[in-house]
């Protein structure tokens, strides 16, 4: 499968940071002979370009967004970091039709709440290595999806048992 991942953090909130996990994915996605392609918006100066050109060259069946924090951290004055990386969900959905996977660490602190207010397909909460393959093989295969470990979907009132 083509396989567009994208680590959605804009955010150098003590210095930036490389989206080592995001990476870990690409290479175990990439093992299993898929198509991947990285997006990392930190480097990017008008991101919904980015994300547009980086469709339009590649034209991905899945994109995979890593999203880094839920806020700031600072209990002072905190800022909630999600609504740019709903921007990010909106931008995929403007120029594909691509399944929308959310992971990485913000997202997994609170993977349903999460997903649906980021409005995206699926979610794989924890290390994604493993799970992620697992996803891809069984859309390709339009299989089941269930018993697949940390996977959620919209609107679940209950974490997935694996």
């Amino acid at each position: 499968m083509k396989v567009l991942l994208i680590s959605a953090n804009t955010e150098s909130i003590n210095m930036p940071v490389l989206p080592l996990g995001l990476a870990y994915v690409a290479a175990a996605a990439d093992s299993q002979g898929h198509t991947v392609k990285m997006l990392n918006l930190m480097m990017q100066t008008n991101t919904p370009k980015a994300i547009h050109e980086a469709i339009v060259e590649f034209d991905p069946e899945i994109i995979g967004i890593s999203v880094r924090n839920i806020d700031d951290q600072n209990m002072e004055n905190p800022r909630f970091l999600l609504e740019s990386v709903k921007d990010v969900v909106i931008s995929c959905r403007k120029y594909s039709n691509a399944t929308i996977v959310l992971g990485g660490a913000g997202y997994s602190i609170f993977p349903q709440a999460t997903l649906d207010f980021l409005k995206a397909d699926i979610g794989v909460q924890g290390e994604g290595e493993s799970s992620f393959l697992t996803l891809l093989e069984r859309l390709r295969d339009n299989k089941n999806l269930s018993k697949i470990p940390g996977l959620y979907l919209p609107g679940q009132t209950h974490r997935r048992k694996s």
